[in-house]
């Protein structure tokens, strides 16, 4: 998708919601980085990040959550031995490592990650402390 129709995408994504502006900002300049990616808004306040991480196994991803940013890193040798080259007569599936950084809008957290038919899903949940909610005032 050329850059031209990613600004439009990601300007009509931000007008669409409220308090993730920085999230899509975040991906918009990451956007075309490896591992693919897709971001599903399954409600108002729950959002699924994909990743396309074939050939990945669970201890080869790491998550971490730090200060308003996750970080998903994949180290995967580059599972060329001596041994093992001559029984490849193609090799397509990508086996380099990767570090992919996602800065969260204020009250995002991370509710849960699976890794499942090389798809890694990473919930994301808004959870706006009841102080910080908008009140509906009674007038006398």
């Amino acid at each position: 998708m050329p850059k031209h129709e990613l600004d439009k995408l990601f300007d009509r994504l931000d007008s669409l919601t409220v308090g993730f502006s920085p999230l899509f900002k975040e991906f918009q300049y990451a956007v075309t980085g490896y591992p693919p990616h897709n971001i599903i808004k399954t409600t108002d306040n729950v959002y699924i990040l994909e990743l396309a991480v074939a050939g990945f196994k669970r201890d080869e991803i790491k998550i971490e959550e730090l200060k308003g940013v996750v970080t998903i890193t994949g180290t995967k040798d580059n599972g060329f031995s001596e041994d093992k080259v001559d029984n490849y007569q193609f090799r397509g599936i990508g086996q380099r490592s990767f570090t992919k950084s996602v800065r969260l809008a204020e009250y995002i957290k991370v509710v849960d990650a699976k890794l499942e038919d090389g798809l890694l899903s990473i919930t994301l949940m808004r959870d706006e402390p009841e102080a910080d909610k908008p009140k509906l005032i009674s007038i006398y």
